[in-house]
Parts: C-alpha cells; sequence; structure tokens
C-alpha cells in the first residue's frame, strides 16, 4: 500500500508553504468562482500533446462529468473517485517528469494515464469543481500515511470532500478505491491542507493564513489549467 504514497520528503512539502512569505500571491477570488470547462480545446491539447489513442479517455471523462451532475454531492464524490481508478496508474513523478516533484493538471494526468497522489487529488478536485461542488467542501490534504508511532508514515496528499464544511472530510485517496469518513482512516495523519479560503493546520475548521496566500505548486497549476481550458466565472 505505502509504495502508493508520494516519495517526496516531508520538509520538502512542508518547505512549500514558504511562498506564503514570499508574497507567492493568487486571487482566491477567482478560484473560489463557478468554473466550466471548453471541453472542445481541453481534447485538442490533449490530442497534440499526448496523441490520438488517449481521446477516449478524455471524452469518457467528459461523459461521465455529465452523466452524474445530477446526482447528490455525495454520489459525484462517489463517481468521480471510481472513474480515476479505473483509469489511472500510480507512477512516480521523477519517471513521469523526470522530477523530484511535479504537479500535473487534469489534461496531463489523463494524457499520461499515470500519476502520483497530487495528480490523483488534483484530478479529483477540478472535477468535483466541474460538478458544481463548491470550494469550501473541498480541500487538498498533506498526510502522513502509515504507523501512527513516533514520525512513521510517508508523504501522501488526498482529497478532502466535506458534507459540512466545519465537520468530518470523507477521504477520496489514490491508495484505496473506498471513499471513507476520515475517522474510519486511522492510518492517516493530517499535517496541513489547502484550498481557495486559504491553509488548514490539519483537519481544522478555519484557515490559518490568509485567504489569498498559496502554494507555489498550486498556483502554478491553476494558471495551467486556466490555459488547457478551464474558465472560472
Amino acid at each position: 500500500m505505502l509504495g502508493k504514497t508520494c516519495r517526496t520528503p516531508l520538509l520538502a512539502l512542508l518547505a512549500l508553504v514558504s511562498g506564503l512569505a514570499l508574497g507567492l500571491i493568487l486571487d482566491a477570488g477567482s478560484i473560489h468562482s463557478e468554473p466550466r470547462m471548453d471541453f472542445q480545446r481541453f481534447h485538442q491539447l490533449l490530442e497534440e500533446r499526448f496523441g490520438a489513442q488517449r481521446l477516449r479517455v478524455s471524452h469518457d471523462w467528459e461523459k461521465m462529468l455529465e452523466e452524474v451532475a445530477k446526482l447528490p454531492d455525495d454520489q459525484k464524490v462517489r463517481h468521480v473517485s471510481r472513474f480515476f481508478h479505473r483509469h489511472l496508474r500510480y507512477e512516480t513523478d521523477i519517471r513521469l517528469w523526470g522530477k523530484e516533484d511535479y504537479w500535473a493538471t487534469p489534461l496531463e494526468t489523463l494524457g499520461m494515464g499515470r500519476g502520483d497522489c497530487e495528480d490523483w487529488a488534483i484530478a479529483k478536485y477540478f472535477s468535483l469543481r466541474l460538478l458544481g461542488i463548491d470550494d469550501r467542501h473541498l480541500r487538498l490534504i498533506y498526510v502522513r500515511a502509515g504507523p501512527r508511532t513516533g514520525s512513521g508514515g510517508e508523504p501522501h496528499m488526498v482529497l478532502g470532500y466535506y458534507p459540512d464544511p466545519a465537520g468530518e472530510p470523507l477521504i477520496l485517496d489514490n491508495m484505496i478505491r473506498d471513499v471513507l469518513p476520515a475517522s474510519r482512516r486511522t492510518d492517516l495523519i493530517p499535517v496541513f491542507s489547502f484550498n481557495s479560503q486559504g491553509l488548514f493546520v490539519g483537519l481544522r475548521s478555519t484557515p490559518s493564513g490568509p485567504s489569498s496566500a498559496r502554494l507555489s505548486h498550486w498556483r502554478e497549476v491553476l494558471d495551467r489549467v486556466r490555459r488547457e481550458g478551464m474558465h472560472f466565472e
């Protein structure tokens, strides 16, 4: 199981937060607004970069989003999780991109058909945003995965869906197919999480930093996602 966690050292992950002090600021309001996808552009770019053979999964993603759009939010969450478990395999950044730590967009992850824990979490996050789930119900969560003894466990990222923004999240994880409440994921120790409202320590319900402050990698992903066809209105 732990072979599918992220291998980036935890200190390197936490160092990303230093972007707060360096003034890596993003327009949080634009992230919080309702997104829409230009699928024609998305499919075209995916074919240009990854070949026509990857178009099927790209269209399957669009079809899945259309089919589940009117379902209750908790069902949307489970359908999205199942989709990526069917269509993605785990792979490290160093093998995919030749870098120790690279955050891929959904286009890149679907194009490759592979990704690490961060790529899975990001793809699920944007899928759920496109399905109308407000950003305050979603957080990308850094955790330690493994034994709760000492400093044990490996750095890992999951997506949290919060039916109640101040309550317990459901955890979407590349390591397991089931979407489970955080209380049942005793193998995960939350470190920090983030969304457009700011940074959160552990699973706290209030941000620990200003709403406009962002992680540098996250800012880069959002910029690339916009260029690949996603618009925030």
